[in-house]
């Protein structure tokens, strides 16, 4: 007998802000187990047995163990989202959702972990400032690749809930604003407007805030 799929992830965690977004989008009925990085809850010899490289999000169906949140997306938009636009089985349209999807990890998420690793240790105000205008440049990519209302075309799909997540972090860091981005703001305005955007991403977000926050007043009174 089968049992729904369980999606190991952190509410702090763009991927796994971004694998929620794809649950959601898909009306999955999936387990969310949350584990707390900050306790090493992903590092235990367990969680190993479920992903080798130990890392969030992680997705266990029925047995079946996918893990990087881009994987993952594709993974479900490819079984249980038939009839959707989240993802496609048309070759130049998947090619697009991919090459966004790419852009994401290799940009958008890369240079965010640049300045957030920096954050853990440092506090905001000793991030190198070339790690700062890295994180700004992917921001500009990305209002460069906006040419539609959505990151692969016409029509939402899993590649802009991938890029929303890291871009919405990068925002809380770098407070860009809407005159700079007016493409990228009137997309993430468009996203916004999605049932679930708000329950997933607002406490995601809220966290992520208030983790910044606290870093940077602890690093700043030493």
């Amino acid at each position: 007998m089968s049992s729904k799929p369980v999606l190991y992830t952190h509410t702090i965690s763009p991927a796994g802000r971004a694998a929620e977004l794809a649950v959601k989008a898909l009306n999955l009925d999936v387990e969310i187990r949350k584990m707390n990085v900050f306790k090493g809850q992903h590092m235990t010899d367990e969680f190993k047995k479920l992903n080798p490289v130990q890392t969030i999000p992680t997705l266990d169906d029925n047995g079946f163990l996918v893990w990087d949140s881009h994987a993952i997306m594709i993974y479900l938009a490819r079984r249980y989202g038939a009839g959707t636009d989240l993802y496609t089985d048309d070759y130049e349209q998947q090619a697009r959702i991919n090459a966004a999807l790419f852009f994401e990890s290799s940009i958008l998420f890369a240079r965010l972990r640049f300045c957030t690793d920096n954050l853990t240790v440092l506090g905001k105000s000793a991030i190198p400032e070339e790690n700062l205008q890295r994180a700004l440049e992917g921001l500009q990519r990305l209002e460069s690749l906006l040419q539609s209302d959505y990151v692969a075309g016409d029509r939402l799909t899993i590649a802009d809930l991938s890029c929303v997540s890291s871009v919405t972090t990068l925002h809380l860091m770098l407070k860009p604003s809407a005159e700079d981005f007016p493409k990228t703001f009137a997309w993430i305005e468009r996203l916004a407007q999605l049932p679930y955007y708000g329950e997933v991403m607002g406490r995601g977000l809220k966290a992520a805030g208030e983790l910044m926050q606290m870093l940077g007043e602890k690093n700043s009174a030493k």
